[in-house]
């Protein structure tokens, strides 16, 4: 009987070898693999330079390749002196399907941008070509992966004798960048508030003011140098940042809405945060450590509401630091940081200032009442920019929202002194339940296809693309383009004081100059690799191309003297 079974045994195994072996599965057969062939646009580059790497595909016969964004690109692997940008596609054939198809062969090219701190001679790297086969009858195959490594020849970047000094002129242009981002519009609610404190605060000892202004510098300094840590990983994983890039991120955008209309909500006294209390002395030294607290806090937002701005000096600065290894990145954040904190800290070691200011009374309550709204209108802006970046969601955060205030409200009914300790500690916990609970189940955004940096909804306005760019430079005829983003203060301004002005609309059709706009409302590589070709490291960054000569930059901040001073080369058009 056992021998019988193991007979039977044998025959089902073998039966089932046999029927798999006569069974294609996708991923599972010995599919040949393409022919690759590496190359370059050029033989040699500078450092600095856009380089186009080209990966010919020569598909094994009876074999094609779909175009498909995620199963067929490039991919550049962590180089340090490498910034990889996106994909380009060749033309392919559209199918009865309605899809694209290559067949016999193709070529992907992938952006490259050289560093300015690339060394003389070869540089080598690495990069994964993704493809996935398809067969005659329509099956396609698991994705595949070659790794592929590349040779870049880097010119020697000739020494000058100023080179050693124009690190010193871009740390002073960033320590300048920095003191004038006091005076953009993202940074004027914040900072209202800081002085309605110092206003406050003028009775102290110069100690205290002093141990004030050192804690509102150190928490600028501490968030410049996370973002400066950021920046260099990410930019080490091949990808292109800028100034601002965390703008792009929704779920930061609402978080960072979310605390500061919590601020605004504080200074309509909805809740207040008081520190408990045994004795007078206690008392008084923890609401001196609340003040103190408060300072470092207020020095951290200050950085995360000013990012979305820049300033004269700043783009130069910043464009700079962003191409250079990290520890020139880590010198200019630092003395951007610097420039941000000097006037409180100014303030701090020369309190006769404070002699200009008011003395404090009743009217600081109205005052601080004026910041709380301007402070929601800060959320309103803010919230402008989120909708156009999740669409349809964004019903969710208005919900969060809603949330965050009563989390507030209970708060501040809790913490009353006339309420038991029981339940003061019981509705203390309520509340950052609620606001954890609630974010995470709503602020799973999911981006709305409907939302593309391709598209511009002015009809005055080209959407950005550099096919047209060199088509309309090879005709000679003018184009402005403009690289900004919903949360760009400064854009905003901009476009609103100049650009979508009668005048200036006039001004444009007048002189015949076609208009681009390149929004970076979301990451958007090429674009940012455009404004990295130009030096900056984010928007806005506005190009005037006249015929027969190189784009050239016009100021972050625009007049209609400015604009009109620019056009006034360009003959009328009849």
């Amino acid at each position: 009987m056992i021998k019988k079974f193991n007979i039977l045994l044998f025959l089902l195994f073998s039966m089932t070898v046999s029927l798999f072996s006569q069974i294609s599965f996708p991923g599972l057969s010995n599919l040949p693999e393409p022919e690759l062939h590496i190359s370059f646009d050029k033989e040699t580059y500078r450092p600095g330079e856009k380089a186009i790497l080209k990966v010919d595909f020569i598909f094994p016969d009876q074999y094609h390749q779909t175009y498909d964004t995620n199963n067929f690109r490039l991919e550049g692997l962590g180089s340090d002196q490498i910034l990889f940008g996106s994909t380009l596609y060749s033309e392919g054939e559209l199918d009865e399907s309605g899809f694209i198809q290559y067949y016999d062969s193709t070529q992907l090219q992938l952006e490259m941008m050289i560093s300015e701190s690339a060394p003389q001679g070869p540089l080598t790297g690495m990069i994964k070509a993704h493809y996935q086969l398809c067969d005659e009858e329509g099956i396609c195959y698991f994705p595949e992966s070659l790794e592929l490594e590349y040779m870049v020849n880097v010119e020697g970047k000739p020494m000058t004798a100023d080179s050693g000094s124009s690190l010193w002129i871009f740390l002073l242009m960033a320590l300048m960048g920095g003191f004038l981002l006091n005076l953009m519009p993202c940074v004027l609610p914040l900072l209202s508030v800081k002085a309605m404190n110092l206003i406050s605060q003028s009775g102290e000892k110069r100690p205290v003011l002093i141990k004030h202004g050192l804690l509102y510098t150190a928490g600028i300094l501490l968030s410049f140098w996370v973002l400066t840590l950021v920046i260099v990983l990410l930019q080490h994983s091949g990808r292109l940042l800028g100034w601002g890039f965390h703008f792009q991120s929704p779920l930061f955008l609402s978080i960072l809405t979310g605390v500061i209309f919590l601020f605004a909500l504080s200074l309509f006294e909805v809740f207040i945060l008081l520190p408990p209390s045994s004795g007078m002395n206690k008392a008084d030294n923890l609401s001196r450590k609340k003040g103190y607290t408060g300072s470092f806090f207020t020095g951290i937002f200050a950085v995360f509401v000013a990012t979305p701005c820049t300033a004269p000096f700043l783009g130069s600065a910043m464009g700079f630091a962003f191409s250079q290894p990290g520890i020139i990145i880590f010198l200019i954040m630092t003395l951007t940081g610097l420039g941000l904190s000097l006037p409180f800290l100014l303030l701090g070691f020369f309190p006769g200032f404070f002699k200009l200011l008011p003395k404090p009374g009743k009217w600081m309550d109205k005052f601080r009442e004026a910041m709380g709204f301007l402070l929601l209108g800060t959320v309103v802006y803010l919230s402008s920019t989120l909708i156009k970046q999740v669409g349809t969601s964004f019903a969710s955060f208005l919900w969060y929202l809603l949330i965050l205030a009563l989390a507030a409200w209970i708060w501040g009914w809790s913490s009353r002194q006339s309420r038991k300790r029981v339940w003061r500690n019981t509705f203390r916990i309520i509340p950052i339940v609620l606001i954890l609970v609630s974010g995470f189940y709503l602020l799973d955004f999911q981006r709305d296809d409907s939302v593309s940096h391709l598209r511009t909804q002015d009809s005055d306005w080209e959407a950005f693309d550099p096919e047209l760019i060199n088509q309309l430079r090879n005709e000679g005829t003018p184009l402005f383009i403009a690289f900004s983003a919903e949360w760009c203060t400064s854009c905003k301004v901009n476009e609103r004081t100049v650009l979508s002005t009668e005048k200036t609309r006039l001004l444009f059709e007048q002189k015949g100059v076609r208009r681009m706009k390149a929004d970076l409302t979301v990451s958007n590589p090429l674009a940012m690799e455009w404004i990295f070709r130009y030096e900056r490291a984010g928007v806005p960054l506005y190009l005037l191309f006249l015929p027969g000569q190189d784009g050239k930059i016009l100021p972050e901040l625009l007049s209609a003297n400015i604009m009109e001073e620019a056009f006034s080369s360009l003959p009328d058009v009849p």
